[in-house]
């Protein structure tokens, strides 16, 4: 007989973990794993002797048994799962190795790039204050706080300083890892809110256009490079009221210097360019493929031009064409299933727009604006504007993009199709990472909080490919749950001290073979040397 820990979720979320005697029987030729005894909840051991004690008294070994079970109790349950395989991602992009690299240029006295390692985990599992990391940081099974909590910002203060070239070298180990040649770089730019007093970093926080839409607050710009498969390359900090075209402005140079990415296609969605920013790209030798506002095509233009009766299929749900207008180069798509959902939700807004028409005045409705852009107003009096309705159906499921590039126009569909990585990209830092929103009050400690956040999303976008790489049905949320369930638990028996790991679920053998990981053994650590037959063996 032997010990096997199981592990089950509860309602709420959070996990118990049971202790049973498991035998091996040989039943109809073929050879089983037998449930002899349920020793009971891992921590709650203590409480339950009487009932181990019981359930062991129906052994013949009666006695050796008991005598096991009164000295055996349980320590500690702590993360283990999530802690080695990121660790193993963190150690195969090189990123230890070249923070050890840079750290071993001077005498900083402690493990900074443990330290570091430990904040961008935190990141991908449970997101605190730094400062809250270090009591965090004690659930983790192999990873030992410093006692001095000053190290943690000490090693946010190195780490910042080394930002380009650890960067540099992240790109070039993700190109070797990957085989990947990068020839699009997809760019976009979000804002992060300020609180706290940051007096010391008034030349990155300025008051702009806030996309979280808060004008009250002072911000910073992040801008993201990333490769069409969905790899971060690179970030960038700017002052909270530079404007986009600034902002990629600067992120091109940095790609063309830095990482030495020759070709650089800017893509960006229709709400990001203007026709001065198009201008300012065209005069300055830029690439780009960007959004068009359709509405603002005059109406005998737009009817040529997004008509669907010429166009080609480019992928199972898009349809496109090439046309010119104006020595400018458009690109139409049309997407049949959008077009359906479009139609019906126009078709809900007129409906309660009639009923609101005949019971509420012309202000209340002006303020809403999916009812003002279906109104006609004649002496204050409000009705429906049919012939807007109509016209209105000439957009739906379609978009229009513009670009001054050579590639083929199904190329340009796929790329800015590819938009969408960088802007899940976004989505995942600021909920998921959560790197928002900012309160250190230097601005390089506020770099270096983005710079952790930036780590992670590589980390996780790393993960993803890898996954994917093996079955790309697999669900990366659903991997990484059941990677989180497995345990380093801690049991003493007769004051020998034991550690073991909890059993696997679901996929997270999978996240093992996405990153090219051997399964732990079931004892992780035996300080007393106690033999494994001894202890597992109870006769």
């Amino acid at each position: 007989m032997f010990p096997r820990i199981k592990s089950f979720k509860n309602k709420d979320g959070s996990i118990r973990h049971y202790l049973y005697l498991v035998e091996t029987k040989r039943i109809a030729g073929r050879v089983k794993q037998v449930i002899t005894a349920n020793l009971g909840r891992l921590d709650k051991a203590d409480r339950n002797l009487p009932d181990i004690i019981e359930k062991l008294s129906k052994f013949t070994n009666r006695l050796k048994i008991i005598n096991l079970s009164r000295d055996m109790k349980s320590d500690w349950v702590k993360e283990y799962g999530s802690v080695i395989i990121f660790r193993r991602l963190w150690e195969k992009l090189g990123i230890d190795g070249h923070l050890k690299k840079y750290l071993s240029k001077r005498k900083i006295g402690f493990n900074a790039e443990g330290l570091i390692y430990t904040m961008v985990l935190n990141r991908l599992m449970e997101p605190k204050s730094e400062l809250a990391i270090h009591d965090w940081s004690k659930s983790l099974y192999g990873i030992k706080p410093p006692e001095d909590l000053n190290q943690w910002y000490r090693a946010l203060d190195f780490f910042i300083e080394h930002k380009e070239i650890i960067e540099k070298d992240l790109f070039e180990s993700q190109k070797d890892l990957f085989n990947s040649e990068v020839d699009i770089v997809l760019m976009d730019t979000t804002s992060l809110v300020y609180f706290g007093d940051g007096d010391k970093a008034e030349s990155i926080l300025n008051y702009g256009y806030s996309k979280e839409k808060r004008f009250d607050l002072k911000q910073v710009i992040v801008g993201i490079l990333m490769t069409k498969e969905g790899l971060p390359i690179g970030h960038e900090v700017y002052p909270g009221n530079t404007n986009d075209i600034g902002a990629f402005k600067e992120m091109i140079r940095v790609v063309k210097t830095r990482f030495k990415i020759r070709r650089v296609v800017i893509v960006c969605d229709r709400g990001m360019v203007s026709e001065d920013n198009i201008q300012t790209l065209e005069s300055d030798g830029y690439e780009y493929v960007v959004g068009m506002r359709m509405r603002q095509l005059k109406t005998e233009n737009a009817k040529k031009i997004l008509s669907i009766k010429d166009m080609a299929p480019v992928t199972k749900e898009l349809k496109g064409k090439e046309v010119h207008l104006k020595g400018r180069r458009l690109i139409v798509c049309f997407n049949e299933e959008e077009s359906l959902k479009d139609k019906k939700k126009r078709e809900e807004i007129i409906a309660r727009l009639i009923v609101k028409l005949k019971t509420q005045g012309l202000k209340s409705l002006l303020i809403h604006k999916e009812y003002s852009k279906y109104l006609k107003i004649k002496a204050d009096k409000p009705s429906l504007d049919e012939e807007r309705v109509k016209s209105e159906e000439l957009f739906d499921g379609k978009f229009v993009l513009e670009t001054n590039t050579k590639l083929n126009w199904k190329e340009v569909i796929l790329s800015y199709k590819d938009l969408w990585r960088v802007e899940a990209a976004f989505r995942t830092l600021k909920n998921e990472l959560e790197i928002g929103p900012v309160y250190h009050y230097t601005e390089r400690r506020i770099r270096a909080h983005i710079f952790i956040s930036f780590l992670a999303l590589v980390l996780k976008a790393t993960f993803h490919k890898a996954l994917l790489n093996i079955d790309k049905s697999l669900s990366l949320t659903k991997v990484l749950e059941d990677a989180r369930k497995i345990k380093a638990t801690q049991i003493t028996i007769k004051d020998a001290p034991l550690v073991l790991r909890t059993e696997l679920e679901g996929n997270a053998h999978l996240a093992f073979k996405a990153v090219e990981l051997k399964i732990p053994p079931r004892i992780l650590d035996n300080p007393h040397g106690i033999q494994e037959n001894v202890v597992v063996r109870l006769s």
